[in-house]
């Protein structure tokens, strides 16, 4: 019987995707969650993908990845590892949860991953973890600048990354993708489910910016691809399409059949505004989204080349009107069901 993939972050929409793909290949999974994950979001995904079936042949494992004796215990019997666990935030007061979560599990996981022989390990990053490009198109190979701009996540993903090159200089076959914004079904209020959200209150605001966004199922098949073909050593951009803010802004709201924000905020407003609200949120101990560092990340004007990922695999990046009707399309379906329970 062949062996198991690991997943990690099996209830992200990264991890969901990634089970789906790999189970409709006839592959075996095992995923790995933590005892207060809900994995019905998983079915949930499933069932919109009309594949509910396959839903029961995941192997759920508990454990916690600062536990080597639970990673063991996940990782006995797997040939290869998608590592796509991490925490995304973009407030200070979670310095340690970040770099607990996103770098010390992930040095955790890699020797562990060293110590039981697994074949291959494809991890998530992220374009927070590549350089800046004041004028041009940011590539692999652009590199990282640490300064004041850089947010603490930014910084938790570069040294996770740091991880798994050293994982590979130890004899890991790794391979490392950058997804820009993963757009696809997943939790209300997380990720880039935050954008449908805005649209959903009817949020008459918008910002300048520009950044690089991809389908949650073309990461999902270029991390498979990607480890079939032993591209190890290897870090890779996973950007279908570079697009400003407003421009996806306006197609949600077409999607949703609703008006698209009209008011355009001013990067000193929202400066302003972020100030505020983090100071509101020392007081209360409120968690509102809006800080200073995602503030920060608003208005960049950045472009992404996927060509080394294009010329390295068979993959044709899903359009971004697909995309979002996806979204929107799966958001209607979960609140059908959240209604009909």
């Amino acid at each position: 019987m062949s062996k198991y993939n690991l997943i990690t972050g099996a209830t992200g929409i990264v991890g969901i995707h990634l089970m789906l793909n790999l189970l409709q290949r006839g592959e075996r999974v095992r995923a790995m969650v933590r005892k207060s994950s809900d994995t019905t979001i998983a079915r949930r995904i499933f069932a919109y993908y009309d594949n509910e079936s396959l839903f029961n042949n995941i192997d759920w494992i508990e454990g916690d990845m600062l536990d080597p004796d639970s990673l063991h215990r996940a990782i006995d019997g797997c040939q290869r590892i998608f590592h796509t666990a991490a925490m995304v935030s973009f407030d200070k007061r979670d310095h340690d949860t970040l770099w607990q979560t996103n770098v010390d599990a992930t040095a955790y996981l890699v020797d562990m991953a060293l110590e039981c022989g697994v074949e291959a390990f494809c991890h998530v990053s992220s374009i927070g973890a590549l350089g800046h490009e004041s004028d041009g198109v940011i590539t692999e190979s652009t590199h990282w600048q640490p300064d004041n701009t850089r947010s603490v996540y930014s910084q938790s993903k570069f040294r996770q990354e740091m991880e798994i090159w050293r994982g590979i200089q130890c004899g890991l076959n790794a391979t490392i993708v950058n997804p820009g914004v993963i757009l696809g079904p997943g939790t209300m209020g997380r990720s880039s489910q935050q954008i449908l959200q805005t649209i959903v209150k009817g949020v008459p605001f918008y910002v300048d910016g520009r950044t690089g966004y991809t389908d949650a199922r073309d990461v999902a098949h270029a991390m498979i691809e990607l480890t079939l073909a032993e591209k190890w050593g290897e870090r890779y951009i996973i950007v279908g399409h570079n697009s400003s803010v407003r421009d996806l802004q306006v197609l949600f709201a077409k999607a949703l059949e609703t008006k698209a924000p009209s008011i355009k905020a001013g990067h000193n407003l929202i400066m302003c505004a972020a100030y505020l609200t983090e100071a509101w949120n020392k007081i209360t101990g409120s968690r509102n989204p809006l800080t200073v560092e995602s503030a920060r990340s608003m208005g960049g004007e950045n472009y992404y080349s996927s060509e080394k990922l294009l010329e390295t695999i068979n993959i044709q990046f899903t359009p971004l009107e697909e995309s979002v009707r996806n979204m929107v399309s799966f958001y209607k379906y979960n609140k059908n069901i959240t209604h009909e329970q």
